[in-house]
């Protein structure tokens, strides 16, 4: 478990807002990891219209990045793994900022990838 306050404001926060959006009738059928992609999207995404990757996450259970980063430059998949790092030790807000400056599809990479780790954390700690 990680230790950091900042983070654990993060994850009950995260984790109040999950248990909300999964009592509303739109999101009755919603997987958890769908919830929580939803619930992450206002902070990560920078305009409401932008689309929304629907490719899967990857099923090795060593990697944390979607199936369609291993296709991309080593640059592109650390850049995520960086980000994802980043948001256990400096907070969800400013680890988004960062993925935004990087550019969208480095943004729609840690969005995804976020959605898993989060997911897995929130399970872990048994508020999912």
């Amino acid at each position: 478990m990680f230790n950091h306050n900042t983070l654990e404001k993060d994850i009950e926060r995260l984790s109040r807002e999950v248990s909300e959006k999964r009592e509303l009738p739109e999101h009755k059928g919603s997987s958890e990891r769908e919830i929580i992609k939803q619930t992450i999207q206002p902070l990560v995404r920078q305009r409401a219209d932008e689309p929304q990757s629907s490719v899967p996450a990857t099923s090795d259970e060593d990697s944390i990045l979607p199936d369609y980063l291993r296709q991309s430059s080593p640059e592109s998949r650390l850049e995520v793994e960086k980000l994802i790092d980043s948001v256990f030790h400096e907070g969800l807000t400013k680890t988004v900022k960062d993925a935004r400056a990087a550019g969208p599809f480095i943004l729609d990479a840690f969005h995804d990838a976020l959605t898993d780790k989060l997911y897995d954390e929130l399970k872990k700690r048994g508020l999912l």
